[in-house]
């Protein structure tokens, strides 16, 4: 038997305000209530960040700059075909534009990332994204990006004409 990988993307999206914009999973049964990344599978011939901006696009109408090496790389067997191993990446973007949700009854929140333990994720591999963002992590360090995640955040937007850091 083959083995069947499958390539996830999330984007770990923060706006003008650094809050975090999270989705809530559709709740089936008597299932707990799960929040998530907005994003999706990368199908087969699609490159890495092309296909998370334009996915990202058709689900929230924003469009996102990607500013960093990934957030957390997990891998896991997916729920619910087991013979299949996803490899998950969430990358740090950044947001332009209105949230406009593309997937009807699709809800969407933005959350201040210090508060991300008010809202239960499918597994830890989102705690560590969210963790690394908080902290300036060892993968968001000088050796990767400079200063780290948030100092070199800033400076870009302050080259954008857009930005609220002008």
């Amino acid at each position: 038997m083959q083995p069947v990988f499958s390539v996830v993307q999330k984007a770990f999206i923060i706006n003008s305000k650094w809050h975090v914009l999270i989705t809530r999973l559709p709740q089936t049964g008597s299932a707990p209530v799960l929040y998530d990344l907005p994003g999706g599978r990368l199908e087969h011939q699609e490159g890495l960040r092309g296909s998370l901006s334009e996915r990202i696009m058709a689900q929230t109408g924003l469009t996102i700059t990607t500013v960093s090496a990934p957030l957390n790389v997990t891998t896991f067997l997916d729920w619910v075909d087991r013979s299949v191993q996803v490899v998950r990446i969430i990358y740090l973007c950044l947001a332009q534009g209105q949230l406009t949700p593309g997937i009807p009854g699709t809800e969407y929140i933005w959350i201040e990332p210090a508060k991300h333990q008010l809202y239960p994720f499918p597994d830890e591999g989102y705690q560590q994204a969210f963790t690394n963002y908080l902290s300036h992590s060892e993968l968001a360090s000088s050796e990767f990006l400079g200063a780290g995640i948030l100092t070199d955040t800033i400076t870009y937007l302050r080259t954008k004409s857009t930005s609220p850091l002008l």
